[in-house]
């Protein structure tokens, strides 16, 4: 089984009514969730303080490919049922990052 992490960041002054609202719509296992209330510079940082962790561990020598890929809203189902659920079904041993993106903004 694929798991996929969905980060999300809001700004204040969202409910949690909102927030339920957004994620209510998402098929994922209520028990995996995990929410931490950071400031927005801490949000901005993560991705360095986790290189940093790797680094003093030693397992930032180890290779980490980085593709970066733009799929249409017309092929995004296909590229799911063949990259996701086909060739890495299994995982790939470590997280893998995907943007949504909106085109209209």
């Amino acid at each position: 089984m694929t798991r996929l992490t969905l980060e999300l960041r809001l700004n204040y002054g969202f409910t949690f009514q909102v927030v339920e609202k957004l994620l209510g719509r998402l098929r994922f296992v209520r028990g995996l969730r995990f929410e931490v209330d950071v400031t927005y510079m801490e949000f901005l940082l993560r991705v360095k303080r986790a290189e940093e962790a790797a680094k003093a561990t030693g397992i930032w020598e180890a290779p980490h490919p980085w593709l970066n890929l733009f799929v249409s809203k017309r092929d995004i189902a296909d590229f799911d049922r063949t990259v996701f659920k086909d060739i890495l079904k299994d995982g790939i041993g470590g997280p893998m990052l995907i943007y949504p993106l909106l085109r209209s903004r």
